[in-house]
């Protein structure tokens, strides 16, 4: 749709068009892999155009909506290393379901650390008390065995040392 288009591309003023005229918008509406807007806007990180999402919640925007795979926005950040778009929605955790898991179990912690997103890491790391980082997927990996998996030291590193430190 034209709104997935202008989110994608993080047309801030298109979309804040749209959402003025919100009575003609589905702002649920999907694509062919069932992403909504607001993943596309996420995956993009176009911080501008997700706040004004979350400003416009009195609307019936999903923030939790999953695609094919079970995604949600906030994993779609996390996957692409979208570190401002992380904190923003962090930020607004309360309208956030921040240790969802999709089809395979997967958080968002665990893509951040299998795509090697280690901004996006500390960061979460960082807000520890809200995010589950011993999660574990359906085949038992954790953010830790994903890092390592596809070599990500610095990730690994950075996990071992939040994990001493929560121990202390």
């Amino acid at each position: 749709t034209a709104f997935m288009f202008a989110c994608l591309w993080g047309n801030k003023d298109v979309v804040q068009l749209l959402l003025d005229n919100s009575d003609r918008i589905d702002f649920n509406a999907r694509d062919k892999y069932e992403d909504t807007a607001l993943m596309k806007a996420c995956r993009n990180g176009h911080k501008d155009v997700v706040q004004l999402f979350l400003d416009h919640l009195g609307s019936t925007i999903d923030m939790n909506a999953r695609n094919k795979y079970g995604d949600t926005a906030f994993m779609r950040a996390c996957s692409s290393g979208q570190k401002d778009v992380v904190q923003l929605l962090l930020d607004n955790s309360n309208k956030i379901e921040l240790n969802a898991t999709n089809d395979f179990e997967i958080t968002a912690f665990m893509f951040a650390c299998l795509w090697g997103n280690k901004d996006v890491v500390q960061l979460l790391l960082d807000n520890s008390d809200r995010i589950d980082v011993n999660a574990r997927s359906n085949d038992g990996s954790t953010g830790l065995i994903l890092a390592c998996y596809n070599g990500h030291k610095e990730i690994k590193n950075m996990i071992e040392l939040h994990s001493m430190r929560v121990q202390n």
